[in-house]
């Protein structure tokens, strides 16, 4: 097709620097750009290229708020079209799943205004997320070897927010839902909920703020087929065992007086170890 060809062309431009009329650095690393390609494809570069900015006279632009690798993820995006993230955690890194690369593509991609490789990025964090789903909700795999990544994810998702903020961003969201789906694996999963107690707080108040919102505060053990057809489902299916609160479950309103006649223990014991399917 033409536009790959024309994009084609673009790459080209961009490893020779033919043609070249602005630099950008950031760190030790320098690109020779054309600022047509720039300011036609990111609105960050027109706004820093034109009118009255310094970059705009000098034809130099100098980035200090990320890394040159993922500087250079933005620049090849906008001159090719294309970014593959499975790819760019390179092969000297031995990370075991997209997690932490594709939060810091789509957080360089919020920053530049690019909205399409911000949806990349989500798209791929989103399928990622839900090909674990099946192996820890049906099969209760272990997720011992890619969990310290998801840990460190979620450190960067929630670096600097403070505890008040009630913004959830859609990667933030992705990350809320992932949990929450799988809440009964994580919430007997040790390692998380040290790291929930210790480390995440507002993804702990995220996770509250869900489960209220859905009605749902039982984390049991699912069964492993279907409530209404009685198949099991596949590993490749998603979005299975969306609410796992019986119909049976009731709000009981009561008087101190009431509650010492007929036993009624605190609602704080109530919940604690409380089988969803001895409710039925």
């Amino acid at each position: 097709m033409d536009s790959d060809r024309f994009l084609s062309s673009d790459e080209k431009l961009l490893e020779t620097g033919l043609f070249s009329d602005v630099i950008v650095k950031c760190g030790s690393r320098e690109w020779k750009l054309h600022k047509a390609i720039l300011c036609t494809r990111s609105v960050w570069f027109e706004k820093a290229l034109t009118g009255q900015f310094e970059e705009a006279t000098t034809g130099l632009v100098t980035i200090h708020d990320f890394e040159p690798e993922a500087v250079d993820w933005v620049i090849r995006y906008i001159y090719t079209g294309v970014c593959d993230i499975g790819t760019l955690k390179g092969p000297e890194k031995t990370t075991k799943t997209n997690f932490v690369t594709s939060f810091e593509v789509h957080s360089i991609a919020d920053f530049f205004a690019l909205n399409a490789l911000a949806k990349i990025a989500l798209d791929t964090l989103t399928a990622e997320f839900d090909s674990k789903l099946p192996a820890i909700q049906l099969q209760h795999e272990s997720c011992e070897e890619w969990l310290p990544e998801l840990c460190d994810a979620i450190r960067l998702v929630y670096e600097d927010i403070p505890i008040t903020d009630r913004t959830v961003t859609s990667v933030r969201q992705a990350f809320v839902s992932f949990i929450h789906t799988a809440r009964y694996y994580f919430m007997q999963e040790h390692q998380f909920t040290k790291f929930l107690d210790e480390e995440a707080p507002l993804l702990a108040l995220d996770l509250f703020r869900a489960m209220r919102n859905t009605g749902d505060f039982i984390a049991h053990q699912l069964d492993p087929y279907c409530s209404f057809c009685k198949n099991k489902p596949s590993r490749a299916e998603k979005g299975y065992y969306t609410h796992t609160a019986p119909e049976p479950l009731k709000l009981t309103a009561c008087c101190s007086n009431c509650a010492v006649k007929k036993d009624f223990s605190s609602g704080m014991q109530d919940w604690l170890g409380k089988d969803a399917r001895a409710l039925g």
